[in-house]
Parts: structure tokens; sequence; C-alpha cells
């Protein structure tokens, strides 16, 4: 069974709605980045559901052609095409009766969309080489970490089928909004880390925490898991140092990086400052960078925008003038935690449902 460790109040309240979600037949998106669990979150929506008694059937659209796409979700017909010598049922119909999660949706090929569509609305597809079309009862569950409002103008993705996956959507925070989760999470990595690999190892220095807590994590959860396991292997000590952390060499990303795709969007109040059309070679004084980053709330995403400049050069010049995002974010008003007697909240999504519901989305 799927679970996810949290403390932050914006995901808590993610995890208190699934079953509502679970319930109803509708489509759902889940969108977030790489690594911020969006698979666990559709294992939960299936194993929340009335047809968890049915598989959980997946597909990969971004390892899909054009050709592809059409048979692996609809199947084809013995003869339609060169190669096909057997009849297949794509995953439409072997869903029926039970769910579909179509993963990385955004990357699916664009001639196939209006067939979805269809599926979607209707509830009918034609096998590829068929005659006639097919009923299927499929809930339908899809996920990405692309902005597809973003595909839609460049014309890459159907705005009508957009509107049909988004009936439901769930946008999940990543790592680095998320607070204390930090540690949370990388506690319980080296615990278990430990004690599969059997290493002595059983805290984090200071500098170590600090050197986490710096970093921007693009890939989320999972780099973070990786971060630590290796930490776990080769630490000398009890407790990991800041110089056991390997991380990925450093890349360079454009102003509007693909893995922050559902950044806040900058407010108009900071349309003062003129927007640059190539990065910044030019480091502004301690003393701008404080205000300008203070003015975005600590959002080291939306100044990176703003000064159009990648978010690792950004993190490069706050380290060099001794500035930290943390200290200029806004703390939230209530501090939302496991209750009592839940420990660091090991969510079990099989008993989420007996949790008392807020409202509806």
């Amino acid at each position: 069974m799927s679970r996810l460790l949290t403390s932050d109040h914006s995901l808590l309240e993610i995890l208190l709605r699934l079953p509502l979600l679970a319930a109803t037949p509708l489509p759902v998106l889940v969108r977030g980045e790489p690594g911020t669990g969006k698979e666990l979150v559709v294992e939960a929506l299936w194993a929340l559901s009335d047809r968890r008694d049915r598989p959980l059937h997946r597909l990969n659209c971004a390892v899909l052609t054009p050709e592809l796409a059409s048979s692996e979700l609809f199947g084809h017909q013995r003869g339609a095409f060169t190669g096909a010598e057997q009849t297949t049922l794509g995953k439409f119909r072997l869903a029926h009766g039970g769910t579909l999660f179509l993963d990385e949706v955004g990357d699916l090929p664009l001639s196939v969309q209006p067939r979805l569509l269809r599926a979607v609305e209707q509830g009918e597809i034609e096998p590829v080489g068929g005659q006639g079309s097919r009923r299927v009862d499929v809930r339908l569950i899809a996920a990405t970490n692309q902005n597809l409002p973003r595909l839609i103008h460049q014309g890459r993705f159907r705005r009508d089928l957009y509107d049909r996956l988004a009936v439901l959507d769930i946008a999940l925070p990543p790592l680095r909004e998320r607070g204390e989760d930090l540690f949370l999470l990388a506690h319980h990595f080296l615990e278990a880390a430990a004690a599969r690999y059997q290493r002595p190892v059983t805290g984090l220095s200071a500098k170590a925490r600090k050197r986490l807590q710096s970093y921007h994590w693009p890939g989320n959860v999972r780099e973070l898991r990786n971060v630590i396991t290796r930490a776990v292997l080769f630490s000398a000590g009890p407790d990991i140092q800041e110089g056991e952390l390997l991380f990925p060499p450093p890349q360079e990303q454009p102003a509007a990086p693909l893995h922050h795709p559902f950044a806040t969007p900058v407010p108009p109040v900071y349309g003062a400052f003129p927007k640059r059309t190539a990065p910044s070679t030019s480091r502004p004084l301690p003393g701008q960078l404080r205000e300008l980053l203070g003015e975005t709330g600590g959002n080291v995403s939306a100044l990176a925008r703003r000064l159009g400049v990648c978010t690792r050069t950004l993190y490069r010049w706050l380290k060099a003038c001794g500035l930290n995002p943390q200290e200029l974010r806004p703390q939230p008003g209530i501090s939302v935690r496991p209750r009592a007697g839940e420990g660091a909240w090991p969510h079990n999504l099989r008993t989420a449902s007996t949790h008392r519901l807020p409202p509806g989305p």
C-alpha cells in the first residue's frame, strides 16, 4: 500500500480530499514536478475507489509514437498494419470497468489526442483497422510534469482535451515548499537506508542539515532519497557530514525552466523591474538582491524569472551574498501537524476515508 510522509499543511489538505475525489468516476489530472509523488497519489485514488478490485492499468505516453499510441490505447485488428499479426485489445478495453492511468500525458502525440477526447467524452473507442466503435467504462487518471497551458499555447496539446482531463485537478507542491518535510523525509530515508545496508549512521551534522536546506531540489523527494542513500553508504561516522552529500553536477537552465512549470506567476507589482531577454552576467549588490528577494517573499524561482537568469545562478549569487531565502519567506499563520498518536504522519491511504473531510474542491 502506498504511503505518503508529510506534515505540510497544503499536502495534508490534498490527502484529506483524496477519498472524496476517489469516490467519483470523473477524470483526474495530477500535476507536479518530477519526484513529487504523482504516482503515489494516483495509486491512492485507485485504492480508495470502488474500482480497487479491478487492476490499475498504466501507460507511459512519453515513449509512444503516434502509431504505437493508437494501438496501445485503443487496440488494433489483425492485419491493420505491417507487423499486426494478431488482434490486441488496447488499454481502454483492458481497463473496462476499472481505472486507466496515463502517465506523462503532456507527451501524447497530437494526432492521437482527438481519439482520446472521444473516449473520454463519449466512452467510445475504435480499434485501429476495426469496423465500428465499442463502448468502454473506464475511470481515467492522468499525470504530467509539464505546463499544459503552455503546450496549448504552442499548439502541442488540445484545449478541449485538457478541459476534459482536468475536471478534478490536483497540484502537488515541490519539496522546497514543504517546510519541515525536508528533514522529516531525510531522516526517514536515512533510517531506511541504514537498516537496509547495515550502516551505523544515525543522524545529520549541523552543516549537513544546512546544506540540505540551501539546495533547491529540482528532483524533489526522489532526489532527496538518492542523496541520503549515497551519504549513508559512504559516511565515515554516525552523523552524515556536509562533504558526504553528493549532488548531481550543476546544469544551466533556461530562464523559464521546465522543471518549475507550476511556480506562482510573478504578480504585476514586479513589472517595474525590466524583463531581460538574455541571462544576466552581472550580480546585483547584496542590498539590492535582499530587497528584490524580500519583495518576492523569498520566492527564488519568481525572482530568477524576473532577473532573466536561471535558478542555479541565482542560488549561487545568494550564497555569495550570504542570503538565505528561507529567512525572507512569510511564515504560515498556523502549523498543521499530525494528530496525537499518529507520529510523523505515515498516511495510510487505505484508511484515509475514515478522516473527516474538509469541503470539496
